[in-house]
Order: C-alpha cells, then structure tokens, then sequence
C-alpha cells in the first residue's frame, strides 16, 4: 500500500458521530483497555479571529465528584466526521476508557470546521489554531490543566511544530511517523529530488469535499473550498530549500521543543530517519521506538511483529500528564526492532527478527568501509581507478515502490538499470544499525541528474532484498539552499546518507550496492537522456556500513496488541480490489508507465464505500505514471479521484482530476474539480500552472 493510501485507508468518508450517548467498557476489557464509560459528543471551538472549528469530545465519565482528566489533541485536515470517522473509534475509546478528555479537531476550512482552507499544509494559522485551541483545553469542563498533542503523519507533524512554539499548557507529546525536515524528507521532494504522491492527489480532492455533517453548497463552500487554490501547484512553484519549507521544521531548531517527546518510526516508512536524529540533538526526556512495519501503527502495522502501543503512551501520558512513577521515564532512550536478513517478498506480513532496547549511539558501533573494484566487486581498500559507464534508463526502479517504504519484491529488475557492486561471500554474520553512507565521484553530460544508491543483501540463491536506498539530487551537492547545475563534463563529489535501517547479513549472503540515475516513479525523471561515469577503485569514491556488535543492547519484551474497538454504526461496502504495481512497458511507444487504482472507472460504485442508515458514500481512485525512454523529459502523471455521497434526497458527487506533464524546460499541472447534483454539472474549475524546471 503506498503512502496516500495507508493514510485514507481506515474508513474512507463514513457516518457522523454519536452525540452523547454514554459508553460504557465491556467487562472482558476493563483491565486491558481500562474501565471509564465515556460519552461522544460533538462541538464548537471559536478561534481569536472569530471561526468555529469542528470538535468530537470523547469525555470519560468521573468516577468521583470533581476528577478532572488530561486532555489530548489530534489536529487534523482529514474529516473527521466522515473519512477518519472509522478510523478514530478505536483510539480515541481507548484513551478515553484510561481516564483521557479526548478532543478531535478539524482543522479550519477541512472537514466540520467553519474558514476557507489554508494555503498549505502547516500553515501559520493551523499553528496559531493549535496555541489557542490547548489554551482551552486545559480549561475545558474536565480537564485537569495538562494537555498533550499526539498523532500519526500530519498529526506527528503539526505535534513537533506545535511544541516548537511552547504553548505553556502543553506538556508532553507523542508522534508517530512525523519528519523534523519537510523539504528533504518529506513525500513533495523526498530526498531534494521532485516526488508526485498519490497523496498529492488524495489530499487536493478532499480539500475541495463540501462541510460536515450537512454537506451545504452555499457561497462559503465554493468560496473557501471547492475554489481553494490547490495545494500540489504551491509546493510545484516551491522547488528548492529554504524559508517556505524551514520556517517550522525542527530539524533546523532543535532546541526550540523543551517539553518530553515520545517518537514511534518503521523501517520500512519514509520518515524514520528524524526520531535518530533528534536521539542525536535534543536533550529533552525522549523515547523513541521503531518497529518494522510501513506507515501505519504498531498494533496493526505490516509487516509484523505488532505490539500494543497505546498501552505504553498511556503510561507515557500518566507519568507526564498526571505524574504517576513510569517505568519508561528510565529506560533507555531506545527501542528497535533488528530485521534478520530475509527473502524479498513485497507482500510480507512478519519480519523475521527481534526487539531490542539500545543507548544511542550505539556502544561498540564501529563503520566498515567498502570500497567498489574495477570488476564490481566490493573491498576494504582501494586501488587503481577506473571509470565504469552507466546509461541513465529512467523507467527502472518500480520495484522499489513509491518511496523508501514498503516491502518490496526482488530487487534485479531494478538492478539491471544500473551498477551493482557486491561483496564476497559472507563467512561471519554482519549486524547493521544506523544510516549507511556514500561517497561517489561522477560526471555527466547533462547539468540535471538524479543519483540513487541501493544498499541490498544477494541470497545464495540469488534473490535480491532490499535493506535501503536513498537518492541525491546532482544540483543540490554543495548546497540545499543554493543549488547550481552540476557543470557538464567536469568530475564532482556526491555524499549522501541512506536512510536508516536495521539488518542482520548472515554467512554464505553478499552484500551489494547499486547505483543509478532513476527510481521510478518515485522520483520524477531528469529531463534528458544521458550518460554518466562514475569513478572507482580509489578512495573517492566509497560505501560506509554501520556495523554494532551482535545481539547489541538488551531483549525487549513489549506488550501484545490487543483487539480493536469497531464502529457500531458504520460498515464497509466492499468493491473492486486495488491494483497495485499494473507496469506496461511500452515497446512501440517507447513508454514505461505504472498504475494504481481502487476501481475501474468514474462509474461509482465499482470502487469502495460505506454505509450507515441512510447515509452510502462511494469512492473511485486511480493514479498513472509515464516516462518516455529515449526523451524522459516527456514524463507524466495523472490522478482521478471522486466521491459521490448519497442521503435523505441527497445526491452529490466531487470528481478532481490532477495532470501532471513535463518536457526538458517546463512543469505543466492543471488540476480541476467537477461538482455534479443529481447527476448534472454544477460547477467546474480548471486551475493551470507552467512552471520552469530548474533544477529537477
């Protein structure tokens, strides 16, 4: 599943919250999931500047006269009263039986919320929101005055900014999946090279989705949402480092969050790589814990092992927020997941390996330098340099996924579009924690060039796993901020760090490094076809492994998960499966393209849906990806996306559409929205951006 879709995956566009009914824990969970009956309500929060923003309350009931509970916050644009509806029910009862005051908040002009939407993710006065917003909380009816703010993704995101502005309520917060960089590490330009995501699309159409629960299409909604500039031609026109993308990331101030973090991160999900480095910069009391799994949680998370988080952030939340002793609080900072080396499987659902808890860095790391030989092998010295050729083939990579997430399946496909260095056969084992490094010296005789490096392990057999990869941008090499073409024909120095892994070689395996010019469709193809060298057999160029003793730190024992609760009220409408991964390269045409979709047309009703009383809300999505072979500037995306939503003489459908095509100088996006009633036109807009392609 790719990253927009695990996203929007639990319970796409459901009912509307119960509104004050008193829930009450069944028996069997009132020692595991906690004993407090809670209500459902929901709300109004009025911001300084006068707009309402939407809020379901899940308020435990006292148990005595005058208990006052913690609250938390979840900041979402994600609706929460329709697409995230199934989705919250089983975290937010959890809290909420543990004696938490839950409050779930629709960012202004999304979902429930009152305001015209804001101009981009993070934007300043989501940030300012979220101030005001735990300014009440910790005066709401119930609350004992602490707040914290927790989330997955966007809610990990907005946790961390938040707190960088120190509103004085907020004591302790947990993110799950959250990266400190939103340039470099996040999914609009993973690794400073341009990234389309189906996200881009999944994110842009539910923007343009009318307000809950009533669904109105009065002039607010045309005015603040269904006329919103959309957000995928902003990030377009943003294209390099800077302000834009720092002004809130963390990564550039880390000191600027002094309150306790709890960071939850997966191997196989883009964004691990912040919770290491905020190990390495932050002195705040941190816990940190990164299992294998994609981006999803780690009760449910694939692949496996699971384990039950919620319980750990309630004793998290009870230590901080209420000042119970914690076991935690003294443990140490780490907890990981080490994968035993494994076959490639891309539908993988438990890794093979075990738990353990770690200081960092690492007592007894050590870095193994292996430097790539004139015949591709791999050794621990240099020697003479040669130059070896590599033809940039920009349809290669698809078996690497949509970003440097996910189980894949065996890497040679992909390998063959590029160099591969392996190493001798293993006689001991090889242990590796940490973020692989390397060293290239290149040349190249077009001024824009991707260049990725695959850390991989060869089986005996000859199958290929995936351990991790990272890209860098040619453009980008000496600086972020200020980056040049690299100069035609001239020798430079790349240096990148691959994304943190965990991973055990074992004995009669290689090790294997590949680099090339392309994954796609992760990374948007350079434009013009080349060739370019790279320089070995010296020290110049050099892959670094960090390699920690065996069975480093202690066994981890962490709790088992434990079920979820399910929405009484909501119920899934199963439809077409989706098809992940359908790649057709095109001889005649000269093309490569890779589709994936949920359903099989606009014709509703073929996708997914849910239902509860009278209320049936169908969903059809589709993305397509292009590049042309011999003129990969020609490259293409196409997204399409629609709801229809049916109830009590209700009949609304929202189709968007974002195309996406580029030639060698030029980006041109055009996105539209398409409102039909009862089956008619109602409204139509066509949004169009030529944008110069500078330096992607």
């Amino acid at each position: 599943m790719n990253l927009g879709l695990a996203i929007f995956a639990a319970g796409i566009l459901a009912p509307f919250p119960m509104r004050g009914q008193v829930v009450s824990p069944p028996a069997s969970a009132a020692d595991s999931a906690g004993g407090y009956a809670f209500r459902i309500e929901r709300g109004w929060l009025a911001m300084k500047d006068g707009v309402r923003l939407s809020v379901t309350w899940f308020r435990p009931v006292p148990r005595k006269p005058g208990e006052t509970f913690p609250a938390l916050l979840e900041l979402l644009p994600y609706r929460k009263d329709d697409s995230f509806y199934r989705r919250d029910y089983p975290l937010y009862t959890w809290f909420a039986r543990h004696g938490f005051l839950m409050a779930k908040v629709d960012i202004r002009g999304t979902g429930g919320s009152d305001g015209a939407l804001p101009e981009r993710e993070y934007s300043e006065s989501e940030l300012d929101d979220a101030v005001e917003i735990i300014r009440q909380l910790a005066r709401a009816p119930g609350s004992n005055g602490n707040v914290g703010m927790w989330g997955i993704s966007w809610g990990g995101f907005n946790a961390l900014q938040v707190a960088m502005r120190r509103p004085p309520e907020l004591k302790a917060i947990i993110a799950l999946h959250a990266s400190d960089d939103l340039y470099h590490d996040d999914v609009r330009y993973i690794d400073g090279a341009l990234h389309i995501d189906p996200y881009v699309l999944q994110i842009d159409h539910e923007n343009g989705l009318p307000r809950t629960p009533d669904y109105p299409l009065d002039s607010a909604y045309f005015r603040d949402r269904f006329e919103a500039y959309p957000w995928v031609l902003t990030y377009l026109k943003h294209p390099v480092d800077g302000d834009f993308w720092r002004r809130n990331a963390l990564r550039w101030r880390y000191d600027a969050i002094r309150i306790p973090c709890y960071m939850i991160g997966g191997l196989l999900d883009g964004y691990r790589d912040t919770p290491i480095r905020m190990l390495e910069h932050m002195h705040v009391p941190l816990q940190v814990e990164i299992g294998p799994w994609n981006h999803s949680w780690p009760d449910d998370g694939t692949p496996g092992p699971n384990y039950e988080w919620r319980a750990r952030a309630v004793e998290w939340w009870n230590h901080w927020l209420r000042g119970a002793v914690s076991a935690q609080s003294s443990s140490p900072r780490l907890t990981l997941f080490v994968r035993d080396g494994h076959p490639p499987d891309a539908e993988r659902q438990t890794t093979p390996g075990r738990w353990r808890t770690l200081d960092w860095p690492v007592p007894g790391a050590t870095v193994l330098k292996l430097f790539p030989t004139a015949e591709h092998g791999l050794a621990s010295s240099s020697g003479a340099s040669v130059q070896h050729i590599l033809s940039y083939q920009p349809g290669y990579g698809m078996v690497g996924g949509d970003w440097w997430g996910e189980p894949t399946g065996d890497m040679r496909p992909d390998d063959a579009g590029g160099l591969v260095y392996d190493g001798p056969v293993l006689t001991d084992s090889i242990e590796l924690i940490g973020m692989p490094a390397a060293e290239l010296q290149v040349t190249s005789d077009a001024p824009i060039a991707n260049w990725v490096v695959r850390l991989e392990d060869v089986a005996p057999d000859g199958a290929v796993s995936l351990v991790t990869g990272a890209a860098i941008n040619g453009a980008e090499r000496e600086s972020m901020l200020a980056p040049t073409p690299t100069p035609v024909g001239t020798t430079v120095h790349l240096a990148l760090s691959l994304h943190f892994t965990t991973w055990i070689f074992r004995p009669g395996h290689r090790i294997r490094f590949a680099v090339s010019n392309a994954q796609f469709p992760m990374l948007w193809p350079s434009p013009r076809r080349m060739t370019t060298v790279l320089s070995v057999g010296d020290s110049r160029t050099s892959f670094s492994l960090p390699v920690v003793p065996m069975d480093a730190g202690e066994p981890a024992i962490l709790p088992a998960p434990a079920p979820r609760d399910s929405r009484p009220d909501s119920r899934s409408i199963a439809g077409a499966p989706v098809a992940v991964n359908r790649v057709i390269r095109d001889q005649a045409a000269h093309t490569t393209s890779v589709e994936w979709s949920v359903g099989e047309s606009f014709t509703l009703g073929s996708g997914t849906g849910t239902t509860t009383g009278p209320h049936r809300i169908d969903n059809f999505e589709r993305e397509y990806y292009e590049t042309h072979d011999a003129r990969p500037g020609l490259s293409r995306f196409q997204g399409d996306e629609a709801h229809r939503i049916r109830a009590h003489g209700l009949d609304i459908e929202l189709r968007t559409r974002i195309d996406i095509r580029s030639d060698e100088t030029r980006i041109i996006a055009a996105v539209t929205r398409k409102l039909l009633r009862s089956g008619k036109v109602l409204r139509e807009k066509t949004w169009t951006e030529s944008i110069p392609r500078e330096i992607h």
